[in-house]
């Protein structure tokens, strides 16, 4: 395929002619990105904002359950219909018809980058080639202390060779004889009604008004105008930088004659950490205590994210109870764009309990606490247990007994009443 051949024509009056250059039109699905979203045709932007809000929220891949390809999928879906233009072509040609929406970066078929010039019987303005999209992931440690990533991108260029004219010989006919140079042709159509005239994309040069003999194409290029190159792009990441933060490198996308190069965007993506969690502008650390340092105080050291060293203690006398976090003022993530400010960072607590406590120790707890030794009940009861390990596998889910997921087929009507397994033992 030559460079002449990848520019799509625009079918003028459709409604007469269904498609382009007079072809037949053929059936395209415009529902699809609707039914992605989960909306009607017929969904004002704002609908269209808020059932992309709820289903990113369950999809996105950071959240329990989550769908990355699905989630891409709803992103790439709203991209198109949050946009007028775009969702205006869309709703005409479906998604054959959008030529200038946001790509997958690396790769791409150089007839991927061009909008489609055609409609209304006059050429609409200077193409643009597609943005492309790099995901980059950072750790925690990135996001705090502020850092430089290099990603490589692959895209094209005008030919150096052929300076973008396709042609070894700069004095070569490239004028398009089909059109005589024009791109486009009028043509007359017969219809029940009568004639109808009609300006299409010619078909020979597919609208560029140049087509290039095979013994006059470019050697480097081969008639195609632009080559494919590599180049580094330095991400200079700020410090707070946030998960799904987009960073803009203007026109470094596809470049080709005649076409204005689009964007190349890159997203963040920030990886779980091991022992912070962040919320927003605030960490939450996970810290292990034992019940003797609960009640009686302690002090421990821990690495932040940007390697030092913090010693965190309690005050005298103070009591850690559970499901109760602490807090350090300013030890959070730094503000986005502000910097030399800080949110906060919370301590999380996981008791770390004693499996067994022989006698001595139990009398040395109630000479401690003397108020709490447990009374011995007298009460005459009709059954007693000992508790028992709690099992996962012994659930009963469903209301008929068993797991809900081995009950489906049957009916709820149709279960015997025995009472449900109780994790206790009898003595």
């Amino acid at each position: 395929m030559f460079f002449n051949d990848f520019f799509g024509g625009g079918g003028g009056h459709e409604e007469f002619f269904g498609g382009r250059g007079g072809k037949e039109k053929k059936d395209v699905n415009t529902t699809k990105f609707y039914e992605v979203i989960g909306v009607a045709k017929t969904a004002t932007p704002d609908e269209i904002k808020k059932a992309y809000r709820k289903l990113a929220a369950k999809l996105h891949p950071d959240k329990p359950g989550g769908n990355s390809e699905k989630f891409q999928e709803l992103q790439h879906a709203y991209d198109i219909l949050s946009d007028p233009d775009k969702r205006s072509i869309y709703d005409k040609y479906g998604e054959e018809g959008l030529k200038d929406g946001m790509g997958e970066g690396g790769g791409a078929d150089i007839f991927d980058m061009f909008m489609n010039r055609g409609g209304g019987g006059a050429k609409k303005g200077k193409a643009k080639s597609k943005s492309l999209l790099y995901p980059l992931k950072i750790t925690l440690e990135d996001a705090y202390c502020g850092n430089s990533k290099f990603i490589e991108i692959s895209r094209y260029r005008i030919c150096s060779g052929c300076k973008g004219s396709g042609s070894k010989d700069p004095n070569a006919e490239t004028k398009c004889s089909g059109c005589k140079g024009n791109g486009r042709k009028t043509i007359i159509q017969r219809i029940p009604m009568g004639m109808v005239q009609q300006v299409v994309d010619c078909e020979d040069c597919r609208g560029t008004g140049t087509k290039i003999s095979e013994k006059d194409k470019c050697k480097t290029c081969k008639g195609q105008k632009a080559v494919q190159e590599k180049k580094a792009l330095e991400v200079a990441l700020d410090k707070g930088v946030a998960d799904g933060k987009r960073y803009t490198f203007q026109g470094e996308s596809d470049e080709i004659p005649d076409v204005t190069p689009g964007d190349v965007i890159v997203e963040i993506s920030v990886e779980k950490h091991a022992k912070f969690t962040r919320k927003g502008a605030d960490l939450v650390y996970k810290a292990e205590i034992s019940l003797l340092q609960a009640l009686t105080g302690f002090e421990f050291v821990f690495e932040h994210l940007d390697k030092k060293k913090i010693k965190l203690s309690t005050k005298p006398g103070e009591v850690i109870t559970p499901g109760k976090f602490k807090q350090c003022s300013d030890l959070g993530m730094p503000f986005f764009e502000q910097p030399f400010r800080f949110g906060n960072l919370y301590i999380d607590f996981d008791f770390v309990f004693p499996t067994k406590i022989n006698e001595q120790q139990k009398e040395a707890l109630f000479k401690i606490f003397p108020n709490e030794i447990p009374k011995i009940i007298t009460e005459k009861t009709e059954e007693a247990y000992f508790l028992t390990d709690y099992k996962k596998e012994d659930e009963n889910t469903h209301h008929g007994g068993g797991k809900k997921e081995q009950r489906m087929e049957e009916d709820d009507d149709e279960y015997s009443g025995g009472r449900q397994n109780v994790q206790c033992q009898n003595q």
